[in-house]
């Protein structure tokens, strides 16, 4: 093994592949050559960038031997794949599409990262803040709250007879007339019915599951058990224990989660409208393609590669 001379140019094999054309960093360094492999500084740069988070860079690169491993296992990869090219194992189109899309991937998701940077400065959050407080009074304004307690028998644990049969059992012990904080205890599947002993305290409109809570605001006398409701969670037995006024949530105390929400669902809709006017110029260019021919092809060629 040789180290290369400070300066010297990477060739293409151990430079940046863009598109079809092999850039060369001009501070590309060469760090380690063999066998016709060469790993260079760039490389090396970029593959400790991939796998360390920011915060550890220091302490990662300070280990004892850390950034030699990492020289070598470019160099292993490097080793291997060419050995792969050269007995024919993987086609070439494949290896230089993969390279190609890595990197085109990269870019995409710095595209995105900065559109959606500028969208979200050019956002007034606090009136979006505003108008969502406003939108939802029934959670915030002054409502009805309700203390109910449940038992919670989990669906997705149990095949559906084994559930019939669990509920039927909570249901008999119920109309046995049990205490039903000693019931919760000993059925629910709740994880956290050994600290609450299955009481959930009082809940908004909005803050359940929509048949729940349908169930729950329905009920008006204290002491009394609703039979078995199903929701994605399972089967709830819920018990009501009271209702009261609730005054309004001040917007002050609500707006930076308000906005914070408001961002999240913003930026999850942001990447759609950023890329579609760019599907809208390529879907004119294969409409008149002759899709059942192309999708043949593709199959066949897709077989043959399986094979």
């Amino acid at each position: 093994m040789r180290l290369a001379t400070i300066g010297r140019r990477a060739p293409c094999s151990a430079a940046l592949v863009i598109g079809l054309f092999c850039i060369t960093p001009s501070w590309a360094e060469v760090l380690l050559s063999r066998s016709g492999i060469e790993v260079s500084e760039t490389e090396l740069l970029f593959y400790l960038k991939e796998r360390l988070r920011p915060e550890v860079y220091e302490s990662a690169v300070a280990k004892p031997d850390a950034v030699k491993n990492a020289i070598v296992n470019r160099y292993v990869v490097r080793r291997a794949a060419s050995i792969a090219r050269e007995e024919g194992l993987v086609s070439e189109d494949e290896v230089l599409y993969r390279e190609q899309d890595g990197g085109l991937r990269l870019a995409l998701k710095a595209f995105v990262a900065d559109r959606t940077a500028r969208a979200l400065d050019a956002t007034n959050w606090e009136a979006l803040a505003q108008e969502q407080y406003i939108a939802e009074q029934d959670q915030y304004g002054k409502r009805q709250q309700i203390d109910v307690s449940h038992i919670l028998i989990k669906s997705d644990e149990r095949d559906f007879m084994a559930l019939v049969d669990q509920v039927a059992m909570v249901q008999s012990a119920i109309d046995s007339g049990e205490d039903f904080n000693l019931l919760a205890k000993r059925f629910s599947e709740d994880e956290s019915v050994e600290m609450n002993e299955g009481n959930i305290g009082f809940i908004d409109p909005g803050q359940t599951h929509p048949k729940f809570e349908a169930a729950a605001f329905a009920m008006t006398e204290p002491g009394s058990i609703s039979g078995p409701i199903l929701t994605a969670f399972g089967v709830h037995f819920i018990r009501f224990n009271g209702r009261r006024e609730a005054d309004s949530v001040p917007f002050d105390s609500l707006k930076s989660r308000l906005i914070k929400s408001a961002k999240k669902a913003r930026e999850s809709e942001l990447r759609g409208e950023i890329l579609a006017p760019f599907r809208g110029e390529a879907w004119p260019l294969v409409e008149a393609l002759d899709e059942p021919a192309l999708a043949e092809r593709m199959l066949e060629r897709l077989l043959e590669g399986s094979q």
